[in-house]
């Protein structure tokens, strides 16, 4: 079996609003405009907060010099404002320890992807779909498939591991993946949990209160 890692609120986190409603706000352009924004973020190879900019320039209508003073803003805020999810380096070293296969899966966009790379050291040389690499984003099937491919495993030899059901637990499911969602933040998936607990949305195989719960016999 592979463990399948969500990065975002699975295994690190940051401030309580997401990066693109933070670079809507900073933008003045409204809460309107997250939606696209994070399509921008999220599946833009970036280099830099200027590579980053012009491309919100040129498809948002923004002014350049706004666009690089507010993205360079933010992209440095995320370096130094992420932390990591209390336990989270030890179940990864458990399964590591354990000597089950991991990779990641993510919507992410770069700065928050380096401190993820600077905190999980042992696990940059392994897999990772990265939404901004692949210009993919969950909950798209052809974000999971790009994997499989990459992994060459069949789906029912995958257990993903997530925080969010929409984005990471119902498409993995759909795809004949094992699946643990990580319901460390209720609240922000509450109507996803009444869907669960009502029979409307299928049952993830395993719920966690926390990554810190994490054991190698839920992978096995």
């Amino acid at each position: 079996m592979i463990a399948l890692f969500d990065i975002g609120s699975t295994l690190i986190d940051g401030p309580p609003y997401g990066p693109a409603r933070r670079l809507a706000e900073m933008l003045g352009l409204g809460k309107s405009a997250t939606a696209e924004l994070e399509l921008l973020l999220f599946r833009t190879p970036s280099r830099d907060a200027a590579h980053l900019a012009q491309h919100i320039a040129e498809g948002m209508g923004v002014d350049l010099a706004l666009a690089v003073g507010k993205c360079t803003e933010l992209w440095n805020a995320q370096l130094t404002e992420a932390y990591v999810l209390p336990g989270a380096l030890e179940a990864v070293a458990r399964l590591r320890t354990a000597a089950i296969p991991r990779a990641y899966l993510s919507n992410i966009w770069r700065p928050f992807y380096e401190y993820f790379r600077r905190s999980f050291t042992t696990e940059s040389a392994g897999p990772q779909f990265l939404s901004f690499q692949l210009g993919l984003s969950k909950p798209d099937p052809a974000f999971f498939h790009a994997a499989l491919r990459s992994l060459n495993v069949p789906a029912s030899e995958v257990v993903m591991i997530g925080d969010t059901y929409k984005n990471d637990i119902l498409p993995a499911i759909e795809l004949g993946m094992k699946t643990i969602w990580v319901l460390h933040r209720p609240d922000k998936e509450r109507a996803s949990l009444v869907d669960v607990l009502n029979g409307s949305a299928p049952r993830p195989g395993l719920t966690l209160n926390s990554i810190h719960e994490l054991q190698p016999e839920h992978i096995l």
